[in-house]
């Protein structure tokens, strides 16, 4: 029996822009000319792991206007915008001669209620439950990242500690409940199928055992991918620390 399995490194990233996630770093000015040696640095030392594939933070529908904004970056017509996927993944691409780059986030229907709908829920009904999360576990993940490079920043955010608090996290949302209606599970279980289409997106890029795909994605997203990707038997997942030392 052939045990080989396609290689996955996932390198949990904060957002280099404004963006409405529950938990937010300041990166400063991304196109400061420190900020881009910082920038490259990361992305070069990325690339070590030799991807095949690269596959980052946006939804499927939108690949197809990806890929068209990075056949205008090869072809030097297009500043990259500030965010990650670009700053990060086109680089990446860049530097491994890749022709595309591959979307496999998921963002339908998120239920009856938003992240923010549910911690509003808590701080009127549940204020024990609201006390801990936003008291203790928002302040020990949201990180402090001043004054840290982007390769550092990137180290942190993928500390194994800070994951872990981090998915603590979520299942204590998942308790924010009346004892009838689960308000915390809403969301919660929009969040799991979230990060298990994005599991199966990744999958299907791994066409051959010979395959090294480079997933870019939210720190928030590292702990259950790594989960999905290493008990479904479908992939080894690669130590990140390993490529950011």
């Amino acid at each position: 029996m052939n045990n080989q399995r396609p290689k996955v490194l996932i390198v949990g990233t904060f957002h280099f822009e404004e963006s409405p996630d529950m938990i937010q770093t300041d990166t400063g000015d991304i196109f400061s000319q420190h900020r881009q040696k910082e920038v490259l640095l990361a992305a070069e030392k990325i690339a070590e792991f030799k991807p095949t594939k690269v596959a980052v933070e946006a939804v499927k529908a939108e690949e197809d206007a990806l890929n068209k904004t990075y056949e205008d970056y090869l072809a030097q017509h297009v500043i990259l915008p500030a965010s990650e996927i670009y700053q990060l993944g086109f680089r990446i691409c860049e530097e491994m001669a890749h022709e595309k780059i591959y979307a496999v986030d998921w963002m339908g229907d998120i239920g009856n209620r938003s992240i923010g709908d549910v911690l509003e829920w808590a701080k009127a009904n549940q204020t024990d439950m609201y006390d801990l999360i936003t008291g203790f576990y928002i302040p020990q993940i949201t990180p402090e990242l001043k004054g840290l490079s982007i390769v550092e920043r990137l180290k942190h955010i993928n500390q194994k500690e800070r994951l872990h608090v981090e998915h603590e996290l979520y299942l204590h949302i998942a308790q924010i409940s009346d004892g009838t209606n689960h308000i915390g599970v809403d969301w919660v279980s929009w969040w799991y199928q979230r990060n298990l289409i994005i599991f199966n997106n990744i999958m299907k890029l791994a066409e051959n055992t010979e395959d090294r795909i480079l997933v870019l994605i939210g720190g928030a997203h590292v702990h259950l991918l790594s989960q999905f990707l290493t008990e479904s038997g479908s992939a080894d997942v690669e130590k990140v620390e390993d490529y950011l030392s």
